[in-house]
């Protein structure tokens, strides 16, 4: 058994039954071997290529896949039509390249909390937890998500503007709170209590 596992003949046989979809029990009764020993096959196989050869394996499945199907779909059967279609858009997906999430999103909010003198760390935690949630959720759609996906993910925009203002952290509600604020009574200044005590001596001697 492990010869076989050894033989480089016996692993691209095993890679090119895996490159049709054989699940590897499968695989294993094909090649007179165990289903772990299939596996081993496939993975040393596999290690012989680059990291984008999983990547080039599924495309070329799809593309076999299509080419089967196409001559129906010329001809206007309609199942084929759709079928065709989906694996256009399976194979889109499969050759994109990944992006990266950079957290911007995430780091601005971050920095909001940190530098809003109006956040108090232990009271407002749910708060700030909650848009560092959304901040997170939409930096993914972003980073990883297509059209529908990341338009989805926008609409929580609002959600975290609502959590901003909560926290004092945009210029409207910072504006807001201000204008609320009443002037301090006049008993609270100097002169102010003074001139209540003139008037109260004026009253007595007038």
């Amino acid at each position: 058994m492990t010869k076989k596992t050894l033989d480089p003949e016996l692993a691209v046989k095993a890679l090119n039954l895996r490159r049709g979809g054989l699940q590897f029990d499968v695989i294993a009764d094909q090649l007179g071997v165990t289903a772990d020993a299939a596996k081993t096959l496939v993975e040393q196989a596999l290690s012989a290529h680059d990291p984008e050869f999983q990547r080039a394996l599924e495309t070329d499945r799809l593309d076999r896949l299509h080419a089967s199907l196409w001559p129906r779909a010329v001809k206007g059967e309609l199942d084929a039509v759709d079928r065709v279609l989906r694996i256009s858009e399976r194979r889109e997906k499969v050759g994109a390249v990944p992006k990266v999430n950079e957290h911007t999103l995430r780091d601005a909010f971050d920095q909001s909390a940190k530098t809003s003198s109006d956040v108090n760390p232990g009271w407002d935690a749910a708060l700030v937890e909650a848009g560092r949630k959304i901040a997170d959720r939409v930096d993914e759609a972003v980073a990883t998500g297509e059209g529908q996906e990341v338009t989805k993910a926008l609409y929580l925009i609002p959600h975290l503007n609502n959590v901003l203002r909560e926290m004092l952290a945009t210029p409207a509600s910072r504006a807001a709170a201000a204008a609320k604020v009443p002037p301090p009574p006049p008993a609270a200044r100097p002169e102010g209590k003074l001139a209540q005590l003139r008037s109260i001596q004026t009253k007595r001697t007038g």
